[in-house]
């Protein structure tokens, strides 16, 4: 069964599968699906949890939490990361268990967006088969007013109409950032309603945007919040030296990150390694399935010739010269 976001605590409120798989690219709108699968869980007395991410097509260590019996003799959770559903011999397991699942045992699998030709495989059909796919997808408008006022009644809160447009016209899309006002909201509001004043009061605050504000929205490949948060720094009179910086520095990580994946390292070791953040994890992931080593050098290249216009070397407009990089690294220029 193939269910939205909206339709699934509807739906576990009323019957919980042994199979779940969350797929698409939100990364909010995916920990609230697992949130609320997890919930429910744990009410069924599935107390032990076991957290399992597979970057490779070695299929053993799934295999063996599929079918070993609980040391606790406990129903259990198994939670599976998968960057696709594209490996075979994980495929071919996932597929057959699906199948005949333990009673004793929950299969909540989280991985990116489907694409048709996965859409076709024998996997994702069984999946859709004998579990529960919850697709993710980005929110319409009349969708994200829904969000918000479901998020905000989580809260406690009641916003009015214009609150609810004014906060989705601000966020443009961006679900952790419209999360962020909302709990603010609950923090700073004393009464349960939630006007647009109130909202305006708040989003004063909210444009102040920081130097690595702009650097996490490139990485994301979100254009026009990177543009709209570069003409803030410029407006706030933000030295762009400090912009080349923390772009330059952020560039230099993904290198090495690019290079060590090409030897074998995993995601979750170079996470590890790096102190990288949970929430900026998946814009890496999805940077680097774009741009390797040699695009990061291109793109400090360019941050010499920032430099350099910043310098008076050339008579290149520094903001103008960003504003192209970022349209760069999200390939909608040529380089």
């Amino acid at each position: 069964m193939k269910l939205t976001y909206f339709q699934l605590e509807p739906h576990i409120a009323k019957n919980l599968s042994p199979i779940y798989l969350i797929a698409g690219e939100d990364v909010l709108l995916k920990q609230d699906s697992m949130r609320i699968i997890q919930k429910a869980a744990k009410q069924a007395g599935f107390i032990e949890k076991i957290r399992l991410s597979i970057e490779t097509d070695s299929g053993e260590q799934l295999y063996n939490a599929l079918y070993s019996s609980s040391l606790f003799s406990e129903k259990r959770l198994i939670e599976l990361h998968l960057p696709s559903l594209s490996h075979q011999t994980i495929a071919t397991i996932l597929q057959e268990y699906v199948k005949n699942p333990s009673a004793q045992q929950l299969l909540l699998i989280h991985t990116g967006k489907i694409d048709t030709k996965t859409a076709k495989t024998t996997c994702y059909r069984a999946m859709e088969e004998y579990g529960i796919v919850i697709a993710i997808w980005p929110l319409s408008r009349e969708q994200l007013l829904q969000w918000i006022h479901q998020k905000a009644k989580k809260y406690r809160l009641q916003f009015t109409p214009a609150a609810a447009h004014l906060l989705a016209n601000f966020v443009e899309g961006n679900l952790i950032a419209a999360a962020q006002v909302i709990e603010k909201c609950y923090l700073l509001q004393p009464q349960n309603s939630i006007d647009e004043n109130f909202i305006e009061s708040i989003l004063v605050d909210e444009t102040q945007f920081t130097i690595f504000d702009y650097v996490d929205s490139i990485i994301a490949g979100n254009v026009s919040r990177s543009l709209h948060i570069l003409s803030s720094l410029k407006l706030n009179n933000t030295e762009p030296t400090l912009i080349i910086w923390a772009i330059a520095r952020e560039l230099r990580l993904l290198n090495d990150i690019s290079q060590q994946l090409k030897q074998g390292a995993s995601f979750e070791e170079l996470f590890k390694k790096y102190h990288v953040l949970m929430r900026r994890q998946f814009s890496i992931k999805k940077f680097l399935s774009t741009f390797g080593a040699k695009d990061c050098n291109r793109f400090l290249l360019h941050i010499t010739t920032i430099d350099r216009s910043i310098k008076g070397a050339t008579l290149d407009n520094p903001w103008n010269q960003l504003q192209l990089l970022c349209l760069k690294m999200a390939k909608m220029v040529l380089s």
